[in-house]
């Protein structure tokens, strides 16, 4: 790991290094369950290292410091892995500077993973990250969710395992028009709410399409926070057999 100043960040007062980052972000993950490698943890430190360089010029969050960064976006990202998919096809919606879907990407290596972002300024980041990082199977897409399904990159031709959506409002169209045309069968819809968070009723009782299947929401803790975060999944329906159809 780096010995200098982590992207010149203070904390207390004090310069923290990316040493000191990934010790404690391995310390907070090791507390929280997370299994996560030094390895993993530095791939995490190059992200922020690099958000963190570029934020100074490109809006990419308002949260810069490193504490927080480690709970607010590195944790809040990992920790609902537990629930989700591990393998196959994700797509991460609205993934701004790459949250969950690089973090994820990094702890699930046999993940690929589609970053997709409306914001040019924030698609030249993620391309520039991508191509530091150097990981396979990490693809930065611009574009809006409305229009992915009809994109010419054969990336949105293919079906998916996953898709998950955090910071982003949810829309009953997001698992209509989007989630159910472009997930696989099982495929999972993962919707990161805010703390304390009720399931929106709209994105129950609007449903057109019986495809998708509300599935399960848990609850997580992030160190220092007053009340717990919501995750809210639903799954991809198999379709109707011939004679199931007929009934």
């Amino acid at each position: 790991p780096s010995a200098t100043p982590f992207s010149g960040e203070r904390k207390e007062g004090r310069i923290m290094t990316a040493e000191v980052f990934e010790r404690e972000l391995l310390r907070l993950g090791e507390a929280a369950g997370l299994q996560l490698s030094e390895e993993q943890a530095e791939l995490c430190c190059q992200h922020i290292a690099l958000m963190l360089e570029w934020n100074r010029r490109v809006n990419l969050t308002r949260i810069t410091d490193p504490y927080e960064i480690c709970v607010k976006h590195l944790l809040d990202s990992l920790l609902p892995a537990q629930w989700l998919p591990r393998e196959g096809l994700a797509l991460d919606v609205g993934t701004g500077p790459g949250f969950p879907g690089v973090p994820l990407k990094i702890l699930c290596p046999d993940l690929t993973t589609v970053l997709l972002e409306a914001n040019h300024k924030k698609v030249a980041f993620l391309k520039m990250l991508l191509s530091r990082l150097r990981l396979k199977g990490l693809h930065a897409l611009q574009g809006k969710w409305e229009t992915f399904p009809e994109k010419p990159d054969p990336l949105c031709r293919k079906q998916y395992t996953l898709i998950t959506m955090r910071a982003v409002k949810l829309q009953p169209e997001h698992l209509t028009e989007l989630a159910s045309r472009i997930l696989a069968p099982g495929g999972v819809f993962a919707w990161w709410a805010g703390p304390g968070e009720n399931l929106p009723t709209v994105a129950v009782s609007s449903l057109r399409d019986a495809s998708m299947v509300f599935h399960a929401n848990f609850s997580y803790a992030l160190p220092g926070a007053s009340r717990p975060r919501q995750l809210f999944l639903w799954k991809k329906a198999p379709p109707l057999t011939h004679e199931m159809s007929e009934k």
